[in-house]
């Protein structure tokens, strides 16, 4: 089967997942509070736990990152493990 498209038309990208208006709000407060190893499965649990609804890795993974490098965490890379932590001179 083949298909033809029409000339001039366009064809709208397709949308990528929305997010909460306070996600970014309440993730960084879970950091700051909570503390600790943050590996993409803990915002995994965190999102599901407040949004009732599940979120891909590489999402998670993307946002942990972007907090790295804003400078609020510390990137901790061993051969067994990739997790991040809030940097030790981040206020609460």
């Amino acid at each position: 089967m083949t298909t033809t498209v029409e000339a001039g038309a366009t064809t709208a990208p397709a949308a990528g997942p929305r997010w909460p208006a306070d996600w970014d709000r309440v993730l960084d407060s879970a950091i700051r509070t909570w503390r600790g190893e943050w590996t993409t499965g803990r915002v995994q649990l965190l999102y599901k736990a407040r949004y009732g609804a599940g979120m891909h890795r590489a999402d998670a993974r993307a946002f942990l990152s972007r907090r790295a490098h804003q400078g609020l965490l510390l990137l901790i890379h061993r051969p067994d493990a990739r997790y991040y932590m809030l940097r030790k001179d981040v206020r609460p």
